[in-house]
C-alpha cells in the first residue's frame, strides 16, 4: 500500500502553522485517492519523522513517498532524511521509498517570487532585486539552482535579479557590503519567518537601511500549489 510523509523542517521553539495548513488543504484529495499520509518533523521532539514512518508502517504502508516541505536539497534532504528513514524502514526490497525534490524549483514558487519582485521593483524603479535563501556550504547544487532561477527571472522581468545566500557561496553580507551605494528589493527565499530571517533583516536594516524587505513565503497559498505540483508530477494525485 502506498503512503505519503510530508517532511517539514520543524523547530524546537515554534512551528509555522501555515505549513501544516498547506498539508491539511491536500487532505481531501489524498483521501479521494486512498493515500494515507502523515507529517514528520526533522527537528523537535514531537510529531517526528520516525513517528510518521512508524504509524504508516503499522497502517500497512510499504511504498513510501517522502515530500520535503523544504526549498533546496542540502544536508537535511541528502543526509538526514535517508539515514533516519533507513533506521526505521530498513533496506529491504519489500519496502519502496521515493523522495521527491524540494519545492524551491517548482514553477508555482517561481511564479510567486517573480510576481512579488515585479511588484516591488515597480514601486522602486531605481532598485535591483535580490533572492536570498538559506544556502549551504556543503553542496553546490542549491546555489546552482538559485542562479538558474535568478537568470531566468532577470530575463523575464528585464531587471537585474541577484541570488545571494545566508551561508555558503555568494554570501549576502559580502554582496551588500560591496554594493553600499545601490538600492535593492530583497525577497527572503524562506518558507517560514523565524529567528534566521529576523537575524538577516536586522543585519540589513543596520548595514543597508535603504533595502526593502519583502515577506517570506510562510503565509502564502503558493505552498499548496507547489505541493500539488510535486504530487501531480510524481503521479500521486491527478492533475
Amino acid at each position: 500500500m502506498k503512503g505519503i510523509v510530508f517532511v517539514l523542517h520543524g523547530r524546537r521553539d515554534r512551528i509555522a502553522k501555515s505549513n501544516f495548513e498547506a498539508v491539511a488543504q491536500l487532505a481531501p484529495v489524498l483521501k479521494k485517492v486512498n493515500l494515507p499520509y502523515r507529517i514528520g518533523l526533522l527537528e523537535g521532539e514531537h510529531q517526528t519523522l520516525e513517528t510518521a514512518l512508524t504509524e504508516l508502517v503499522e497502517a500497512g504502508v510499504d511504498d513510501f513517498t517522502l515530500v520535503p516541505l523544504l526549498l533546496f536539497a542540502a544536508t537535511h534532504v541528502n543526509q538526514d532524511l535517508p539515514k533516519r528513514t533507513r533506521e526505521i524502514l530498513g533496506e529491504t526490497s519489500e519496502v519502496a521509498v521515493t523522495v521527491l525534490a524540494p519545492l524551491g524549483t517548482t514553477e508555482a514558487i517561481y511564479q510567486e517570487l517573480k510576481t512579488r519582485l515585479a511588484t516591488g521593483l515597480a514601486a522602486h524603479p531605481e532598485s535591483s532585486g535580490i533572492l536570498l535563501p538559506h544556502g549551504t556550504p556543503h553542496y553546490p547544487e542549491p546555489d546552482a539552482e538559485l542562479q538558474q532561477i535568478v537568470s531566468r527571472m532577470s530575463q523575464e522581468l528585464q531587471r537585474q535579479i541577484v541570488g545571494v545566500n545566508y551561508i555558503g557561496a555568494n554570501g549576502y553580507q559580502d554582496f551588500l557590503t560591496a554594493h553600499q551605494m545601490e538600492s535593492f528589493v530583497i525577497q527572503p527565499f524562506f518558507l517560514t519567518h523565524g529567528h534566521l530571517v529576523e537575524k538577516i533583516s536586522h543585519w540589513i536594516a543596520k548595514n543597508h537601511p535603504a533595502a526593502v524587505m519583502l515577506p517570506t513565503l510562510e503565509d502564502s497559498p503558493v505552498l499548496v500549489q507547489a505541493l500539488t505540483e510535486r504530487l501531480v508530477t510524481a503521479g500521486c494525485i491527478p492533475s
